[in-house]
């Protein structure tokens, strides 16, 4: 081997070593997750673990790509430090705010580095890109209600629908609704319902057929427990109690909630019918004597 290609494998020898002189070694964010919206700072613990002393070092987070819903709040995405010794490391601080519109999920975050080293008479400059990565995500809220729709006539089998609405900032997965026992309702279906998902400032309905006994009680509380999972998984459990309403079919009429019954058409058609036979009955006597 010359000594020139001796020169040049030492020189690359030397250079893939300084790629590895910065070294990301820790990342942290307060909070741990963060929703649409909010703000969030990221820290970026950096170390020099060569054995030189690295200059002009700058920290750039990547933020324009279309796939990081992250915005610069108050502060930069980009910080430099004069000088980071041999064996020493920094903290970088990013203030950051997720966009509103952001979706539940992992997002990744490219971090740029580059920074000024020694080569004997020769200072060299040196990039290398890396990724964190930031959780957006919030705790789902959900809400129970029932339809306006719902009327609870005693003696009669009727139908109870709730409504499961997603009030929160993130979707909600595997969705189950699970009616208890009430006095005075028999349900006719699976009281355990799969919902599934439901997504962020969406809603879902869940049906039950009941029959409600004449001796229901005029108020009846329906619990209802929900079972769900979050984004990353994390399984939430409620109750909630609903108050429903019975009333006599008397009742239900006079406060406009049931129609009476129109009995005055089949009155009519028996009437018309009756007079009907009645006339051809009379028809047919005076036929008779006529042909006497």
């Amino acid at each position: 081997m010359n000594k020139k290609s001796l020169i040049a494998l030492c020189m690359i020898f030397i250079s893939l070593n300084f790629v590895a002189a910065i070294s990301i070694t820790d990342v942290s964010s307060s909070p741990k997750e963060v929703a649409p919206g909010e703000i969030i700072n990221v820290l970026i613990e950096i170390e020099n673990i060569f054995d030189y002393d690295i200059t002009n070092l700058n920290v750039k987070l990547n933020l324009l790509g279309t796939d990081v819903p992250f915005a610069p709040y108050q502060s930069s995405s980009e910080k430099f430090l004069e000088e980071l010794e041999e064996g020493d490391k920094e903290d970088f601080k990013f203030k950051l705010i997720t966009l509103p519109e952001t979706s539940t999920g992992i997002y990744k975050i490219p971090v740029e580095i580059s920074y000024n080293y020694e080569n004997g008479s020769n200072i060299l400059s040196n990039e290398k890109s890396e990724l964190i990565s930031v959780t957006v995500n919030s705790e789902p809220e959900l809400k129970v209600s029932l339809d306006d729709s719902v009327v609870l006539i005693r003696g009669k089998e009727e139908l109870v629908t709730l409504k499961i609405i997603n009030s929160g900032l993130s979707d909600v997965k595997f969705l189950y609704v699970t009616i208890n026992d009430a006095t005075g309702l028999k349900f006719l279906n699976e009281r355990e319902q799969y919902i599934g998902d439901v997504d962020s400032d969406d809603f879902d309905n869940v049906e039950y057929d009941v029959i409600v006994s004449e001796n229901a009680p005029n108020s009846i509380t329906l619990r209802v427990d929900l079972t769900y999972r979050d984004y990353t998984n994390k399984e939430f459990s409620e109750t909630a109690n609903l108050v429903l309403k019975t009333y006599s079919f008397k009742e239900a009429v006079k406060l406009g909630l049931a129609k009476k019954p129109k009995i005055f058409v089949p009155v009519i058609i028996t009437l018309v019918i009756i007079g009907y036979i009645v006339y051809r009955i009379i028809r047919k006597k005076k036929l008779k004597k006529k042909r006497r």
